[in-house]
């Protein structure tokens, strides 16, 4: 089976829109996973709720032909949404207290620009989600609802320590890696290395608001019968997204950023 694994959307509706259309003209899609993050940073957090739950099968977006036309194909196959901390601070999680100004001014921006139902919706995601032998969370295994950072060969001992998971996909630091367990041992390895029997952790990337220095979305095609990853990278209209942004007052640093990658 093809499964589409995405993460960190951040409220990008234009990397979102062209990620999904990227999914469903592949055609070889079968079912989905997000790790959370929807919202946060960016301007159109009820419209990537409402895509979402088009993708769950509960609603039907609004969107041009070319995005309506990807979502009747995908529609029902994204199985399982993750809690992420940004979803969590729009509702008022504690976690709001460890969020940076600019965060924070971006979280409590979308809690007053989200309905109440995708409120409710946000309030339903689990912390996390498994399918035969496979872990998907936001962070870390380690204290899903903590959101610790895996950014160092401790924090990926951690996170293998905190799950007999084979397989963790994660996000949240927004950069795609691949690390593998090797006899205790984690190493971060190509992607090509990944499916040789260790344990592995991967990161997807971020489809809104990548951070590796690729401005393109990010997600990954992950074939569980043949235990191979694809990196995948969409290119979408940055500058659309941005202005959306400005437009909105939130932070400006939150729409520059997007051009860059990082």
């Amino acid at each position: 089976m093809k499964i589409a694994v995405f993460s960190d959307i951040h409220s990008n509706l234009e990397a979102y829109g062209a990620s999904v259309v990227d999914m469903a003209r592949r055609g070889d899609v079968e079912a989905m996973w997000c790790l959370g993050d929807v919202v946060g940073y960016g301007a159109d957090p009820e419209q990537c709720l409402q895509l979402t739950a088009a993708l769950a099968g509960d609603a039907t977006p609004a969107g041009d032909a070319e995005l309506e036309d990807a979502v009747a194909a995908l529609a029902g196959k994204l199985r399982y949404v993750v809690l992420g901390n940004h979803d969590a601070a729009s509702f008022g999680d504690r976690i709001i207290n460890y969020f940076n100004e600019t965060a924070r001014r971006a979280a409590l921006w979308t809690a007053d620009h989200i309905s109440s139902e995708a409120r409710l919706a946000l309030q339903n995601y689990p912390a996390t989600a498994t399918e035969d032998g496979v872990f998907l969370v936001h962070a870390s295994p380690l204290h899903p609802r903590e959101f610790h950072y895996i950014n160092s060969i401790g924090d990926a001992a951690a996170a293998f320590a905190a799950t007999e998971a084979q397989l963790i996909f994660c996000g949240h630091t927004h950069k795609p890696v691949v690390v593998i367990d090797r006899e205790g041992r984690p190493i971060a390895v190509p992607p090509r290395d990944f499916g040789v029997g260790e344990r592995s952790l991967v990161n997807v990337g971020s489809i809104g608001q990548p951070r590796d220095g690729d401005a393109r979305a990010c997600y990954v095609v992950y074939d569980s019968a043949e235990a191979r990853l694809e990196f995948v990278r969409v290119p979408y209209d940055v500058e659309a997204a941005a202005a959306k942004i400005r437009e909105a007052g939130l932070p400006r640093v939150l729409a520059d950023r997007l051009a860059y990658g990082w």
